[in-house]
């Protein structure tokens, strides 16, 4: 339909219950208004400081039920049988198996059904709604769990809003939160509203009834608890009804979703970013359909070159948060591209993910069939605090500690740098790859097609790592460093610029100046949205 290649915008309102919101942006980009009829979910994963990483972790597929138990509250359940193979983007310390934590904090991923999730959009809740129906925050689902627990059963994006919108109902949200799930068909999006109701929208598609999932009593609960009246003439609006539209949300959350507008060709370049609420909330990318790169560019930006532009100005107090961040642990753009494709279902599915802030770091393809068993070393190792010369998040995170001291002179050259190599990844490599892994594959040489997978993702990982290995010597060398600073000074060097940088959401609750805050150790992730 028509209504399908329409783009919708819409910031999420960060909510904080258990752990502080951090503010995450997110999109989503439905197959109409995408350049070759895929869908795509990302979203940068803004977590608490500069040194708790994100790498990636497979699931093999298991036979027989499994336990889950969340790690920051006291969520129990069991998972179905059988369980599917998936991979994940855990975040934080929260998901390290090694110090013997449960399987949680995972971020982002994709199964073996060609399922994409990604969690979550922290959102606040209203006083009003949140007093008609509390969270449960003992025991009720948390981002920490969303991923883990529907990555291994979900079969289609459909399904899995579903799953999760159901144990809401039953079991209750521990916080406030949106969820974004993608297949080759559609891109849904679901929204927690307070402690047992949620409302989900498959994006976008507004002349089909079936569009849209909500908890059982949603509109009534609504008008009993007085969050809607339905005298009033106005249509049922779910943002108004539950959701918390404070003060903050103008300079923090507001202007981001402006500029996505500009950059995807809803609002004209003179639209004032700070009276957002005239904005719309679907629309048309114009004047092209979007593709991955527009999605990076936009992940990327932090109003580049403006009045606004925090970094380029040394205005760590600018009012209007920019979209990258210092504080990303990892940057995702899944493409979940469409069956009329004909591609083999190893290729089906591309995760882009950069590991640390995607502005300076680069993207890399990660294909659905990459065995579990040969995942580069240089995306699984990262720890907490402890920074190493192999993975890609540390080779990254010390270019960015670098760049912070001089992001005038620095950034320029090496952000670009990191987009000339995406570039010749995406149009040059990724296809010639494909045609070898379709021709060997259509011979009936499925290893050689698998080696090719392999060795081709094992090639990008090392001359990614490599990249920035040699942009980092030059920032030391352009800063007049003997070399590349030891790595207690670097994690000084970035807690520093991390710190000054934060910005963090505020509370219109607290006073003016507080910020939310959480134990150490806690992950934070939360919400802004685009969506097609």
């Amino acid at each position: 339909m028509a209504a399908r290649a329409l783009l919708s915008l819409v910031l999420l309102l960060l909510s904080g219950a258990l752990r502080p919101a951090a503010a995450c942006t997110s999109y989503i980009v439905g197959p109409g208004a995408s350049a070759d009829g895929s869908v795509l979910i990302a979203r940068n994963d803004d977590g608490e400081g500069a040194i708790a990483p994100s790498w990636l972790v497979y699931h093999p597929p298991r036979p027989g039920p499994a336990p889950y138990h969340a790690n920051l509250n006291n969520l129990s359940l069991e998972l179905p049988a059988p369980g599917l193979a998936y991979f994940a983007l855990p975040s934080g310390p929260l998901a390290d198996a090694a110090t013997g934590r449960n399987t949680s904090g995972e971020a982002a991923g994709w199964n073996s059904a060609g399922v994409a999730v990604s969690a979550t959009e922290s959102i606040y809740s209203s006083v009003a709604a949140l007093a008609a129906d509390p969270m449960n925050e003992g025991s009720g689902i948390i981002e920490d769990a969303i991923p883990s627990i529907l990555l291994p059963q979900a079969t289609s994006a459909r399904q899995a809003v579903r799953v999760l919108g159901d144990l809401v109902t039953l079991r209750g949200a521990g916080e406030a939160f949106g969820v974004l799930a993608a297949d080759a068909e559609d891109a849904w999006y679901l929204e927690v509203a307070s402690g047992h109701h949620w409302l989900a929208q498959r994006e976008v598609d507004l002349e089909d009834q079936d569009s849209v999932l909500a908890s059982p009593g949603l509109l009534n609960f609504a008008v009993e608890a007085g969050l809607y009246d339905p005298g009033s003439g106005r249509p049922f609006n779910f943002f108004a009804a539950f959701m918390r539209d404070g003060p903050h949300d103008v300079n923090y959350s507001y202007p981001r979703v402006c500029l996505l507008q500009r950059l995807f060709g809803a609002c004209p370049p003179a639209a004032n970013c700070a009276n957002m609420l005239a904005q719309p909330t679907f629309m048309r990318p114009t004047p092209h359909k979007l593709g991955v790169r527009d999605v990076k560019a936009a992940m990327r930006n932090h109003w580049d070159g403006s009045a606004h532009d925090p970094y380029l100005h040394g205005n760590p107090d600018e009012p209007w948060r920019p979209i990258a961040l210092l504080r990303t642990s990892m940057g995702h753009v899944t493409q979940v591209r469409p069956a009329a494709a004909g591609l083999p279902d190893a290729l089906s599915i591309i995760t882009h993910v950069t590991f640390a802030t995607p502005k300076l770091a680069p993207f890399i393809p990660l294909y659905k069939g990459l065995p579990g068993d040969a995942v580069p070393r240089e995306l699984t190792v990262a720890r907490a605090g402890q920074p190493d010369a192999v993975s890609l998040f540390w080779r990254a995170r010390r270019l960015q500690a670098l760049v912070f001291q001089d992001w005038g002179v620095l950034a320029p050259p090496a952000a670009a740098a990191i987009v000339r190599f995406e570039e010749r990844v995406e149009q040059e490599l990724c296809p010639a790859f494909e045609a070898r892994y379709v021709e060997a594959l259509g011979a009936g040489r499925e290893e050689e097609a698998a080696r090719e997978l392999v060795d081709f993702t094992a090639w990008v990982v090392q001359e990614a790592g490599a990249l920035l290995d040699r942009l980092a010597a030059k920032a030391a060398k352009a800063l007049g460093l003997p070399g590349v600073p030891e790595d207690a000074r670097m994690l000084e060097m970035l807690e520093e610029a991390a710190e000054a940088y934060a910005f963090e959401p505020t509370s219109d609750a607290l006073p003016a100046g507080a910020r939310l805050s959480g134990a150490p150790g806690q992950r934070g992730v939360g919400g802004g949205t685009s969506t097609a």
